[in-house]
């Protein structure tokens, strides 16, 4: 025993001339002056924890953090550490140490980010607020970087990035998506409309391309049906839940519709896929409900766009498929 604690110290004296020790991190796995019973520690336990303890037990048991989370017996307790400033800045600590972390639990942090960021203003803390987006720069830090192009205020780069992948179902992350953006107002500034709400050609096109680079072209198969059937209410003033579709929401969504009219019509590289992705909208919309509305008709779309048109006639004409 004593054999090793000389050891450690002098290890420590080493690692402390490398180091500057304002940074040293404390390694309970490799010290045996470590009280062991962290290891029989629990979530609801953190406020008895050192810094040290507390980050060794997010560091061994993080697996089980995030099973647990979305656990429907025991989640609570999880959900409640995720609203306190200290455990998130140990959980982010140990995160960012991270050189990957598996998609499955990317999205389980989206999701939680996503619901608190998106939870009334009135149990909202605007510290938890700040650390709940750092959180998700961080662990979406990839998928960031191929947004930069499009000089998006940060905060909504990373709440879309936040959106798109909180969920692993699409039909979900797409809907988040398009809210998030029709009723942002950095969003509508972006877009450039003029005093009669005409949306400008150049963004669409920049638009088209940000919703391409959020799904790739070849998940518009997918997409599509779920983006169609997304349709906002008709503001009414006797109904205080459409009030929030202002006139600027609806620009906003008539901008997304025109992207992605654009996005098919020329950004689909051959005919063939665009086919596969109109006969999957069609047989998607039937499978849903026949009657459901959609955001606008394809077989009304104007002449500004030759390869729907030319795609949606052979369909029609040749293998007897309707594209609403």
């Amino acid at each position: 025993m004593l054999d090793s604690i000389e050891k450690y110290w002098q290890e420590k004296a080493q690692y402390d001339q490398a180091r500057n020790a304002n940074n040293i991190r404390l390694h309970p796995e490799v010290n045996p002056m470590f009280n062991q019973s962290i290891l029989f520690k629990t979530i609801e336990d953190r406020d008895t924890m050192s810094e040290s303890e507390l980050r060794y037990f997010i560091q061994h048991n993080f697996i089980s953090i995030m099973n647990n989370i979305f656990n429907p017996e025991i989640g609570s307790r999880y959900v409640i550490a995720f609203e306190d400033a200290r455990f998130l800045d140990a959980f982010i600590d140990i995160i960012s140490q991270m050189q990957f972390l598996e998609s499955d639990i990317v999205v389980r942090l989206n999701l939680v980010i996503y619901h608190y960021l998106t939870a009334a203003e009135e149990i909202k803390k605007p510290e938890i607020v700040r650390r709940m987006l750092n959180m998700g720069s961080i662990i979406n830090r990839n998928k960031l970087t191929y947004l930069k192009k499009f000089n998006l205020p940060s905060d909504l780069e990373n709440l879309l990035v936040i959106a798109r992948y909180s969920d692993f179902d699409l039909n979900i992350c797409v809907k988040r998506v398009n809210l998030l953006l029709i009723t942002s107002q950095q969003f509508y500034d972006m877009l450039d409309v003029d005093d009669t709400y005409e949306v400008p050609q150049k963004s669409v096109e920049w638009l088209a391309k940000l919703l391409a680079e959020l799904y790739r072209l070849e998940e518009w198969v997918y997409v599509l049906p779920y983006f169609m059937v997304d349709v906002i209410p008709e503001r009414d003033e006797y109904n205080p839940n459409t009030l929030w579709v202002t006139p600027e929401v609806e620009t906003a969504d008539s901008a997304m519709c025109l992207a992605v009219l654009f996005l098919l019509d020329t950004m689909i590289d051959d005919s063939s896929k665009l086919r596969g992705i109109l006969v999957s909208y069609a047989e998607g919309y039937r499978l849903l409900n026949i009657k459901k509305p959609v955001k606008f008709s394809f077989q009304r779309i104007s002449n500004e766009y030759p390869r729907l048109n030319n795609v949606l006639y052979y369909l029609e004409t040749e293998e007897n498929i309707y594209v609403p």
